[in-house]
């Protein structure tokens, strides 16, 4: 009875044995299917679908074992990959802020399997895609999604001198001086420490030419301090500007700061790279500053002379025949 009782216990645990033998080969044989049939929807350009069933392989494996290992693996290298794919392709087709999370499921997939060159790529696409969606956004003067936009791009890259560059470009569509030249000077900043020549001139050339509109406006509304003012801070940004340069003397001309009139007129006749015709505005006020200084009236006659073009011809000529009379001067 006793040796009937241990056969018994021998022939269950024979075939318990076989049975788990049997169910980690099913689970096996499971676990390569499932991987031909992920490398099949990934030839079909089923992402989705691709990593449903690598994901499937990984559970199947962690419940085989040591060894699963190698299949397990090869389904982790994947998935990355896949991911990414998706992301690529929703931005190809112009849909920006899915891609975006796309990418960002991307970076985080890739960190968890191990790919860091995927991470990378899809960390640094993210705040580009933002930035790209933001000036979408700018063109089509929805400001406030474009200003959302860009703080994604920057809250993703803090040191991206395009976001801040575009900030600068929102405020200045809201007419808003103060904000948009901070962060002009934030890209500006930002752009010369990373080396972004582009950017740096882009924002500087804006932060001089909304300081230069401002500076106009002022003066025409007979502000002429608050232009002044403008029109140096200007300067702060680029001082080769023949245009500021050229404004600025128009400003001291209508203070009668003659002195300053002339250094500013010829300022940027050294700096002008245009025609006669470009010149003969500069050479107009020039003429006007010499002519009221005094003493300097053969100056200019030569400056009205070389003021006489294009919408200034007329205005010139009045000066040379009717104010100074430059031809009897020349007799004299």
């Amino acid at each position: 009875m006793k040796r009937f009782f241990k056969n018994s216990i021998l022939l269950a645990a024979i075939v318990g044995a076989f049975s788990v033998t049997s169910s980690v080969a099913q689970t096996y044989e499971d676990a390569i299917l499932a991987f031909n049939e992920g490398t099949e929807l990934v030839n079909n350009n089923n992402h989705q679908g691709a990593i449903a069933a690598f994901e499937r392989v990984i559970t199947l494996s962690d419940q085989i074992g040591g060894e699963a290992a190698d299949i397990k693996t090869r389904a982790q290298n994947q998935i990355p990959q896949l991911y990414f794919l998706i992301a690529r392709d929703l931005y190809t087709s112009g849909s920006f802020l899915p891609a975006a999370e796309a990418f960002l499921a991307a970076a985080e997939q890739a960190t968890k399997y191990g790919n860091e060159q995927i991470a990378t790529r899809s960390q640094q696409a993210v705040p580009q895609i933002y930035l790209q969606q933001g000036t979408l956004y700018l063109r089509n003067e929805n400001y406030e999604g474009a200003m959302e936009m860009f703080n994604e791009a920057i809250k993703y890259r803090p040191t991206y001198a395009a976001a801040y560059y575009n900030k600068g470009l929102v405020y200045r569509q809201l007419d808003d001086l103060e904000q948009s030249l901070e962060f002009y000077d934030k890209a500006i900043q930002i752009g010369a420490s990373s080396n972004e020549r582009n950017v740096v001139e882009n924002a500087t050339n804006a932060a001089r030419n909304f300081l230069l509109l401002r500076g106009v406006n002022q003066m025409e509304d007979r502000r002429y301090r608050p232009a002044t003012e403008l029109l140096r801070q200007a300067l702060q940004y680029d001082d080769e500007s023949s245009d500021v340069h050229y404004r600025l003397s128009e400003v001291y001309n209508k203070q009668a700061l003659w002195d300053n009139a002339i250094a500013s007129a010829n300022r940027a006749l050294e700096l002008e790279e245009g025609g006669r015709t470009d010149r003969a505005k500069i050479y107009f006020e020039l003429g006007y500053a010499l002519k009221n200084k005094g003493g300097r009236e053969a100056a200019a006659c030569d400056a009205f002379s070389n003021a006489a073009f294009g919408p200034f011809r007329a205005a010139a000529e009045h000066e040379i025949e009717h104010e100074l009379k430059c031809e009897n001067l020349n007799r004299r």
